[in-house]
């Protein structure tokens, strides 16, 4: 499955460096996404990942977003007394009282040096109803494109409450990847000499993958004095089909997959989440587990399951301007797995690597696959200005980021344990409300070539 972007809740719109973004919804495909979202696929558009539609619930990080007072906003919404969190839902109340159908369209802009320039646009529709929050139905849809042959386009349905107090997500996609990259197994995997394309891809350590689809999840808090702790499960299908360029490192090793085919799966999870803010935390935690699985019933040709652990923890060094975030995220897969599910994280924030945005900044995406993966990332954020911009709170500062991963593979040398792929860097950040616009500049510390991620929402 697809993990793209984020989406949080809010009103309002910013231009940022000529990027249209809604400073309270969706950032749509962290790619995400992506953010908190769905079975195993990587960010890909979301490196688009702008927050674009009001009051939406988010597609890659856990559903906050049905509790419409779970963000403070630091206290600066018009009620001094209550804070941000209660004028917000005020507010949101109010609106569901007085109009019943919403919507918004935008375009999207994004950077990745991986990926290239991404371009498209997204919409949605809204129909609120007393008693429902933050909406009663929501309809989504997006056409994205990148200069690297990328296309990602996809239409979502998203009911908060359509089962009794269950949330239940639908979405169907189309995507192709003229150059998805591949070059070798293992954390030792040595690449072929670059055969560039018009575009800057690399054609020797590529091929063409064009998997179109779709997913259905349900998500509960089965805990009402618990509302910390989520369930969701699911069912993912998409039809995967690879075409393999001349003498690319994927024709030289042609590992199990190569044909495509039916790959569909069942998915479970489980999280715990303590933030303060889904979007910007500055302290708390989130941990969780999923499991994944595919086999003849679930209408795939390929039989394999993983299991995904995520700890995500984040301390406030001694002022709310300067945090200290930290991620480890473990991804292993058992069985006869296909090749395109190595790079894959499980869970609800998903993720791909190692190396790229959404693992190791300044590594190549994907650059080291295997059946096992490991990665960490360390963060100092610091945001020494504060403004009002429109009313809101806006903080504006920069990072300092230290990130490393490595893999296991049956059958390759991975060398010895210490032997990890590490990328250093820093980064610039814009926040307001649910609107993140992250600029990331990082390197590998073994080839030192940098890696450029201009998009919204942060790692994580």
């Amino acid at each position: 499955m697809h993990t793209y972007g984020e989406m949080g809740r809010g009103r309002g719109l910013i231009w940022i460096a000529g990027i249209l973004a809604a400073s309270t919804a969706w950032a749509l495909p962290k790619d995400a996404p992506a953010k908190d979202g769905e079975p195993p696929r990587a960010q890909i558009v979301a490196d688009a990942s702008l927050p674009v539609l009001a009051d939406h619930a988010t597609d890659a990080e856990p559903a906050e977003d049905d509790e419409a007072d779970d963000e403070s906003d630091d206290g600066d919404d018009d009620d001094p007394g209550t804070g941000g969190a209660g004028s917000a839902a005020r507010e949101q109340a109010q609106r569901s009282d007085r109009r019943q159908l919403d919507a918004l369209g935008v375009p999207l802009i994004s950077y990745n040096s991986d990926l290239g320039v991404g371009f498209g646009a997204v919409g949605g529709g809204y129909y609120y109803s007393p008693g429902y929050t933050p909406y009663r139905h929501a309809l989504a849809a997006q056409i994205f494109l990148t200069t690297r042959g990328i296309q990602n386009h996809w239409l979502r349905y998203d009911g908060p409450n359509l089962i009794g107090k269950l949330r239940v997500e639908v979405r169907a996609e189309y995507r192709r990847e003229l150059y998805a990259p591949f070059y070798g197994i293992g954390n030792e995997s040595v690449a072929l000499p670059k055969l560039e394309t018009r575009g800057g891809a690399d054609q020797n350590n590529s091929y063409d993958y064009f998997f179109p689809g779709g997913w259905v999840r349900v998500r509960g808090r089965p805990w009402k004095q618990h509302p910390q702790f989520e369930v969701w499960g699911g069912y993912g299908y998409h039809w995967i089909r690879i075409d393999q360029y001349a003498g690319s490192a994927l024709t030289l090793t042609n590992p199990l997959g190569v044909k495509g085919g039916n790959n569909g799966q069942i998915f479970v999870g489980a999280l715990w989440d303590t933030r303060d803010n889904e979007t910007d935390p500055s302290r708390g935690s989130i941990q969780e587990i999923a499991l994944r699985g595919a086999a003849g019933p679930t209408v795939s040709d390929y039989t394999w399951a993983g299991l995904t652990l995520v700890d995500r923890h984040f301390f406030s060094l001694g002022t709310p301007k300067l945090i200290f975030a930290q991620r480890v995220m473990f991804d292993a897969l058992k069985g006869a797995a296909p090749f395109f599910e190595w790079s894959q994280f499980g869970g609800l924030t998903g993720g791909e690597g190692i190396g790229g945005m959404s693992s190791v900044r300044g590594v190549l995406r994907n650059r080291f696959q295997g059946k096992v993966k490991l990665v960490s990332n360390s963060e100092l954020r610091w945001y020494p200005i504060e403004f009002k911009l429109f009313h809101e709170t806006t903080r504006v500062g920069g990072l300092l980021f230290f990130d490393a991963g490595r893999v296991w593979h049956e059958g390759v040398d991975d060398g010895p344990f210490w032997r990890w792929h590490p990328g250093i860097g820093a980064g610039l950040r814009l926040v307001r409300r649910a609107a993140v616009l992250r600029a990331d500049f990082g390197f590998s510390t073994e080839t030192w070539d940098p890696g450029i991620y201009l998009t919204f929402g942060h790692m994580y």
